[in-house]
């Protein structure tokens, strides 16, 4: 049962299925001759699994993981399995997939540089998804015997020759560093494109100032939070190929091969990677450059450029081309060529989207924005003034409409000052964009305001608290409808157990390992977002801390209640390994907060008192323990003192106690752990 039960990379160990075992049961293994006799019990036990039990697995059941549940493994019987491939490759033929046959598929990559990309099916909450491998290489069998450009070699396996041609990943690598280098160069392409919560944290930083110096008293906001519909399978493919030919791509691209060791205080790796240089920095084979590092490239000892090479305009719009109108995908022993929508996995696809969106908001939305931002008739404007008048109204043109857009891939978010600006922003997003073949998912829209029009727009967008606080959801964050304050969102932990979430390490040092994995829970909610004065008060900053620490708490109850099966730790070690958690969370947000640049005059604000970030962790974990508190007795103890030590924080004992307020954290509270 414990082999079944593992989670996604958990290793099942000869020890594990040893525990429990004793010889003295057993009279032919109990004599003098015992040591022997164990080794022998511990290679039949292996040779039971290896050989009897896990191929009896693989020859009946097909082992998956699942998009809604996290780390846990699920076993679907052959019949039924091949049940759902059957019905989905229906579904691939309806949505307009050609299927082909094996000589169709040589005919395609006759000549270009890579082959195709083999499909599983993971399933999830409806249906099931289609998660494509593209850095694979490809085997196709050799009957008859051919040459191809992105040929590698001839190998044989059981009797059949086959040819290896290079990945879909491997051959992009290329273009997406130019790609790179012209959205670096020409940010407006992108449109309102963010990658990732520093980019998010950059927009929104000056646009809450905007809102705090530009207007006497703080507008009201309306927040639209929307998601396109099927973005990847959606996007028309000529119109994205004639927006990637206004890139401006000169004529050829020298790449330089960089080889770094870097040393580090737990290992030392050796990275390789291409970069893209002027033709004057591009090192030929005969001239390797070696350089020692500077003082920002922390832990590098040695950086050399050891190889160059040059690729053409020709060849990356080739490569290009041939990846969007003709990828080619293996189901089972199916092929397909996709005719609608792009590649999702390859190095190129989330570029893509983004540039294809951008272009759609640069052609279409930014204008229908500004239109609508313009002030109501009879507004005066500076060029109808022949005095002094219009700088005698400059306090009416900041009360003009202000917004804000960005997005994460296919999901927007919109905040406006102007309740007509949103509405009418709305019913453009409700009405799709033809054009490019774009329609919103209906059932993903999310507001913080009413529509006379729509007096019931039910989402699961907005949640509401206990204290009775309205927050949008957007790409992970909980955002206030009211005050723009912003959270993490946890609601992603409500419809499963916490322990799916974990993977244990029974391997090796597990004690070393669970101290690392405590800081790893908390390294994701350590970023300035959540921290920074400028957008959140005093007590958010503090209810933001105390929140990563409730949930590291319950995963630390998860996964020493795992780790138990095989090993147990004194109260000191627990206790240490807590310690260090704070420690490292103290650290690590003075770190990040010190160190980020947001490109603009804003910068960071960290108003945290002494010994508070110690205190929100130590009550955090005490309210989690607590409820399991017949196993953590002891432990309970060891922190109750710690927490008497560091005193009761008199300067901010209000704020503390607001940020520790159980109603404030229900969301948590509903987690199962």
């Amino acid at each position: 049962s414990k082999l079944v039960k593992l989670r996604r990379f958990e290793k099942f160990t000869l020890k594990q299925s040893m525990r429990k075992i004793k010889l003295s049961r057993y009279h032919l293994l109990s004599d003098q001759y015992s040591l022997l006799k164990h080794k022998v019990l511990e290679h039949w036990i292996f040779w039971f699994f290896s050989s009897i039990v896990v191929p009896l697995v693989q020859a009946n059941f097909y082992v998956t993981e699942a998009e809604h549940e996290k780390q846990d493994i699920f076993y679907y019987r052959k019949p039924t399995w091949e049940n759902i491939i059957s019905k989905f490759v229906t579904f691939l033929r309806d949505q307009g997939y050609q299927e082909l046959n094996v000589a169709s598929v040589k005919k395609i990559i006759w000549n270009r540089s890579f082959g195709f990309s083999e499909v599983r099916l993971c399933p999830k909450g409806k249906g099931v998804r289609m998660l494509a491998n593209l850095k694979a290489s490809a085997k196709l069998p050799v009957n008859p015997p051919m040459q191809s450009k992105g040929l590698r070699k001839v190998g044989v396996g059981r009797n059949v020759k086959c040819y290896n041609y290079k990945s879909v990943n491997e051959v992009l690598k290329d273009l997406h560093l130019v790609l790179k280098r012209i959205v670096v160069n020409e940010p407006e392409r992108l449109g309102s494109s963010v990658f990732d919560y520093n980019d998010a944290y950059k927009r929104l930083l000056p646009f809450l100032s905007l809102l705090q110096s530009g207007f006497s008293v703080k507008p009201g906001v309306f927040i639209i939070v929307s998601d396109v519909e099927k973005a990847f399978d959606s996007v028309d493919q000529d119109k994205l190929l004639s927006v990637l030919d206004d890139l401006n791509l000169e004529e050829e691209y020298f790449l330089s091969k960089v080889v770094q060791v870097v040393c580090t205080k737990k290992s030392l790796r050796i990275p390789q990677n291409w970069t893209l240089v002027s033709k004057a920095n591009a090192p030929d084979s005969a001239n390797a450059r070696s350089c020692l590092p500077t003082g920002s490239l922390h832990g590098i000892l040695v950086k050399q450029q050891v190889q160059g090479r040059k690729v053409r305009k020709e060849q990356l719009q080739s490569d290009l081309k041939e990846h969007i109108k003709r990828n080619v995908l293996q189901l089972g022993s199916n092929f397909f060529l996709q005719s609608v929508g792009i590649p999702q996995g390859s190095v190129l696809s989330s570029m893509l989207c983004s540039l294809y969106l951008g272009h759609l908001e640069k052609s279409v939305i930014f204008p229908f924005l500004d239109k609508a931002c313009e002030p109501a008739p009879g507004f005066p404007s500076e060029g109808c003034f022949l005095d002094d008048t219009a700088s005698r109204c400059a306090h009416l043109e900041m009360r003009k409409p202000s917004y804000l857009l960005f997005r994460f891939i296919d999901d927007s978010l919109f905040i406006s000052t102007s309740k007509e600006q949103a509405s009418r922003f709305f019913s453009r997003l409700q009405r799709g964009f033809r054009a490019y073949n774009c329609d919103m998912n209906k059932k993903r829209f999310g507001m913080n305001f009413q529509i006379n029009t729509i007096p019931d727009l039910r989402s699961d967008r907005l949640y509401v608290v206990e204290d009775g606080t309205s927050f949008l959801r957007w790409s992970g964050l909980f955002i206030n409808c009211s005050t723009l304050e912003i959270q993490a969102d946890y609601t992603r932990y409500l419809n499963f157990p916490l322990s799916s979430t974990l993977t244990v390490g029974w391997l090796n040092k597990p004690g070393r390992d669970l101290k690392v994995k405590l800081c790893g829970y908390l390294r994701p909610k350590c970023h300035p977002i959540f921290y920074d004065s400028n957008i959140n008060s005093a007590a958010v900053v503090r209810l933001n801390i105390y929140q990563a620490f409730l949930l590291c708490a319950m995963k630390f109850h998860c996964y020493v209640s795992d780790l138990s099966s095989i090993c147990r730790f004194s109260t000191k070690f627990y206790a240490d390994a807590l310690g260090k958690s704070l420690r490292y969370m103290k650290k690590l947000i003075k770190r990040r907060m010190f160190s980020f640049k947001t490109g603009s005059d804003c910068r960071p604000i960290l108003e945290l008192g002494k010994g508070e970030i110690e205190w929100l962790g130590l009550t955090a974990y005490i309210r989690v323990l607590k409820r399991k508190q017949s196993r953590y007795k002891e432990l309970l103890r060891v922190l109750d003192s710690k927490l008497i030590a560091l005193g009761k924080q008199e300067s901010t004992l209000s704020v503390l106690q607001e940020a520790t307020n159980d109603k404030r954290s229900s969301i948590l509270w509903k987690i199962k752990y």
